[in-house]
């Protein structure tokens, strides 16, 4: 079953631009890591759990959670548009969580 934004219709795709609210500001950035499309990452899907990669405009990387048993994503996050220009994706290998000393935290 494929990940959608909120609106349960819409499809969550890898470049994909988005929008969401996060500490008292809103913030911007391209979808990098979708579970089920991406290679699996062991930092974005384990004990059952999975999280969509953000990165945002300020170069972080920033996950939401996959809503069970939805597989919506948090009404927070808001699709902008699709975006086909070239962007860095999260591999299998990366460890972008483990290298900079944080977990998913979104």
């Amino acid at each position: 079953m494929p990940v959608r934004y909120s609106d349960g219709a819409t499809e969550v795709l890898l470049g994909d631009r988005v929008e969401f609210h996060g500490w008292f500001k809103r913030r911007s950035g391209r979808v990098v890591y979708v579970p089920g499309v991406s290679a699996i990452n062991v930092e974005l899907e384990y004990n059952g759990m999975r999280w969509v990669g953000i990165r945002v405009d300020d170069e972080s990387l920033l996950a939401t959670p996959v809503l069970l048993p939805s597989e919506c994503l948090k009404a927070r996050v808001k699709f902008v548009a699709r975006d086909s220009s070239p962007c860095e994706f999260i591999t299998s290998s990366s460890r972008e969580f483990e290298e900079q000393g944080e977990g998913p935290a979104f």
